[in-house]
């Protein structure tokens, strides 16, 4: 992968309104989005030549959002897939512009996910939770029969094992919801979080409590990739690909078989050798948040914090705006909105052009940053972004 460090670069960023309720079709939400970001990169739809998206069968194919943009692809890919889609789908691109084979393209995630179909407020069938991964129809029939369940288990194992506490949890929360107070697009803008309310709430799903579930949203968003030389030409300021581990999984398909790993673990070596940079180095992140937990569990596995003092790490504020590393700035799966990670990565290409310059939303000085995503304890991937 270091041939390609700094050849590539995010050029446009773009989103949809997002609401509860959208009252329009995932392919109306998919244009909206894909003509802010063309809009922000200076192209025109006709300069588009690849068209890419994922989806949990819940949305518009990129033909569809290509067609109605006035564009005919070159290349064109639906990807069936959740968290770490993202990173996925940016490393398919450069690998296609690598080769020839296009020479810009567009990402993006569509859903009505609040409206439409619910990744968390059920409408699953049996059969599909059971194949949801390898081994589901040994555990989903005795009662872990959703995301929150599966992941508490392992969120339950780490944090005995690392003397996290209830109240770590919540510095995340909290903090998290603390950055959605400086954005006015985030669900929950005006509604801020204190440590009190936090660990006065009840479970859903020890030890979750409603707060440290990331939210349901209906939004689109997207993201637009092309060759450094090109991108010279673009309205933006380029975001440089620094480096990529795009997708890799834990040693064993039956992900229950060892809880203490996550593939975070092993994305962590290849993604610090193909960007030559260190954990030390990184100044802004954004660490996928589906729950809680998820982001301690990240936090140790990419050395952003020493491992067995996560807790100390995030209760010190480190994870605020003028901490060591502040994350999720713009409010995070937990408070923002939620649409498998997307949403993170434009705010981390939004930090590291500064535009937020001269408003208390800006990280100071940041030139390098880390978006990470996680399909599950079982698949991740990530990418280092620099100025």
């Amino acid at each position: 992968m270091s041939t390609i460090r700094n050849k590539y670069a995010i050029v446009g960023v773009g989103e949809s309104k997002r609401s509860k309720n959208s009252g329009v079709t995932p392919l109306h939400l998919a244009l909206d989005a894909a003509r802010a970001a063309i809009a922000d990169a200076g192209l025109e739809a006709k300069d588009i030549d690849g068209f890419m998206s994922y989806s949990e069968n819940d949305s518009c194919g990129p033909h569809q959002v290509a067609t109605y943009l006035g564009s005919r692809p070159g290349v064109v890919k639906e990807m069936l897939g959740g968290g770490s889609s993202t990173e996925m789908l940016i490393a398919d691109a450069v690998g296609l512009i690598e080769t020839g084979q296009a020479k810009t393209v567009l990402i993006y995630r569509s859903m009505n996910g609040r409206s439409g179909m619910r990744m968390g407020g059920g409408g699953w069938s049996t059969d599909l939770l059971q194949n949801a991964f390898d081994g589901g129809s040994f555990l989903i029939p005795y009662g872990a029969g959703s995301p929150g369940q599966w992941f508490g288990l392992f969120a339950t194992r780490h944090m005995h094992l690392n003397g996290l506490t209830q109240e770590h949890l919540g510095h995340v929360c909290t903090t998290f919801y603390e950055h959605a107070q400086r954005n006015p697009n985030a669900f929950f803008y005006g509604k801020p979080l204190t440590m009190e309310e936090y660990l006065a709430t009840a479970h859903l799903s020890s030890p979750f409590t409603k707060h440290d579930f990331c939210l349901e949203s209906d939004e689109a968003n997207a993201i637009i990739v092309t060759s450094a030389d090109r991108a010279k030409d673009c309205k933006s300021n380029p975001v440089y690909i620094t480096g990529m581990a795009a997708r890799q999984s834990v040693s064993h398909a039956h992900y229950w078989k060892n809880v203490d790993e996550v593939a975070s673990d092993y994305v962590a070596p290849e993604l610090y050798k193909a960007a030559g940079i260190s954990p030390s180095d990184i100044d802004v992140a954004s660490i996928y948040d589906c729950f809680s937990w998820v982001v301690l569990r990240q936090l140790e596995a990419y050395g952003l914090a020493p491992k067995g003092e996560i807790g100390d790490f995030v209760a010190a504020g480190n994870l605020k705006i003028g901490g060591k590393l502040p994350t999720n700035t713009a409010g995070g799966m937990l408070s923002e909105g939620y649409t498998h990670g997307m949403n993170n990565v434009l705010e981390i290409v939004r930090q590291l052009r500064h535009e937020y310059t001269g408003t208390d939303r800006q990280v100071e000085n940041c030139e390098i940053g880390i978006c990470t995503g996680w399909a599950g304890p079982d698949i991740a991937g990530a990418m280092i972004l620099s100025k």
